[in-house]
């Protein structure tokens, strides 16, 4: 054994230490920066459930106050058309966030 053996593995331990360390951070870094994002995502679901089971309500609404089969048709054309923007908007805003937790 060299007389520089025992700072050598010092070095190697300290080193290795460092690298656990640094592992270890960046392991808790992305594993918050990915809880927050399933938070984000799982608020943004629930407004839009939210938004979708008020939409059929209005829509019940709407059918229980009808005169006649008439009615029952511009309502339930109103009730499509709303509900195809609603779905391509939530739609878009679930792409966005996607690609920002994808960068």
């Amino acid at each position: 054994m060299n007389r520089y053996e025992p700072s050598r593995r010092f070095t190697d331990k300290s080193t290795n230490a460092a690298a656990v360390e640094g592992a270890t951070r960046v392991a808790e870094q992305s594993f918050s920066r990915s809880l927050a994002a399933i938070r984000e995502l799982n608020g943004r679901l629930i407004g839009m459930a939210h938004a979708n089971a008020d939409a059929v309500f209005d829509l019940a609404r709407e059918v229980a106050g009808a005169k006649g089969p008439s009615d029952l048709v511009v309502i339930w054309s109103a009730y499509a058309r709303r509900q195809f923007e609603m779905t391509i908007n939530q739609a878009r805003e679930l792409t966005e966030l996607a690609q920002k937790f994808a960068n």
